[in-house]
């Protein structure tokens, strides 16, 4: 097994290596991606919960915090009321289609709920459970959200903006050019960022703690003038990609199969619905279109932080924005299935 999973990721990193040479925009992330799709498929899934896991996020975010500069602080500032508008809208979008999947469905209310909660897959899936809904279906749903998503959301900005978009984040220092101490610290990073999140577990905690550490080694510990190089970034892009590709199988299809049609209506739904939000957060933030949609499309931050990587469209601001909108999101998320638990016992009685 663990020779299968090693081939898995060698595969996904020569894929997107070769997605990347190609200029496919955000190669690295598709590429472990379709790798991970077509052997969830056609092999079986392999499990990279636990460490591994949490590792890539390490090193996605360590690598995000070593580009920080100390002025995104204060550009978070400006963009808070445009993402408080966009994050309610969000909010509200997971409950009226929630209710719409208990109502197209044979899905119990709560269940129908957490498949329709926008973000942070992983912890919604794990409290799911925690509140007596169905995790295999909630599990099923958030999976094709997100592997829809990641998907295609980068080929949606290659098609839409200048051919050369995909490969400017393709550019960085060889590693040869990078000194021992400053890839030995990159290292140190991410080991105390996975071992920070054991500690004190939190809602997109790996990412978050990543780009703290990341931000405090890139200005305070070592010198960095080209940045990190990029087949760091790109390579824990394909391995991320491979991670979240190979939970779309066999069983999670014939899941989402028994939902029907409606499945795909709320997906569509779910992504008009990111391309109007998008629209709506560049006319209120005046960012570039395809970052605004970054930085609002409710899919995974990880996920949409590696692809404005691949892109070089201001990543730490996508992973700072996407870490409000989860942390903000689980502080809400409570009252909101409290509100629904009343709202099905006055309708049972």
């Amino acid at each position: 097994m663990k020779r299968t999973k090693l081939l898995l990721l060698a595969a996904a990193v020569l894929t997107g290596s070769l997605f990347s040479y190609l200029q496919l925009p955000a190669g690295w992330l598709l590429g472990g991606l379709v790798t991970g799709i077509v052997c969830g498929m056609a092999y079986k899934r392999l499990v990279f919960d636990g460490w591994p896991f949490r590792t890539v996020l390490a090193l996605i975010g360590c690598n995000i915090g070593f580009m920080m500069e100390p002025g995104i602080f204060a550009l978070l500032g400006q963009y808070i009321f445009p993402l408080i508008l966009t994050l309610s809208l969000t909010m509200a979008l997971g409950a009226g289609l929630g209710w719409l999947m208990n109502r197209w469905t044979d899905l119990d209310p709560l269940t129908a709920y957490f498949c329709c909660v926008p973000g942070g897959a992983s912890e919604v899936i794990g409290l799911s459970s925690d509140y007596g809904a169905d995790n295999r279906m909630v599990a099923a749903f958030h999976t094709t959200r997100i592997t829809l998503f990641v998907l295609t959301v980068p080929i949606f900005i290659g098609l839409t903006t200048p051919a050369d978009i995909g490969s400017i984040g393709s550019a960085g220092p060889a590693v040869s050019e990078v000194s021992p101490a400053v890839m030995g610290v990159f290292g140190i990073c991410v080991v105390v960022t996975v071992l920070l999140y054991y500690l004190y577990k939190v809602p997109a905690g790996t990412l978050f703690y990543g780009l703290i550490i990341g931000f405090i080694a890139g200005h305070w510990v070592v010198t960095i003038d080209n940045g990190l190089p990029s087949v760091i970034g790109g390579s824990g892009q394909a391995l991320l990609g491979a991670m979240v590709g190979i939970r779309f199988d066999r069983p999670t299809f014939y899941k989402l199969k028994e939902i029907g049609r409606p499945s795909a209506v709320l997906l569509g739904f779910y992504f008009i619905f990111s391309l109007l939000l998008a629209l709506m957060f560049h006319a209120a933030t005046g960012l570039s279109y395809v970052t605004s949609l970054l930085s609002t499309v409710p899919a995974g931050a990880a996920e949409m932080s590696s692809t404005a990587i691949a892109l070089n469209l201001e990543p730490t601001l996508v992973s700072s924005l996407h870490i409000i909108r989860v942390l903000v999101l689980f502080i809400c998320l409570p009252f909101f299935v409290r509100l629904l638990q009343k709202l099905i016992q006055k309708q049972s009685v």
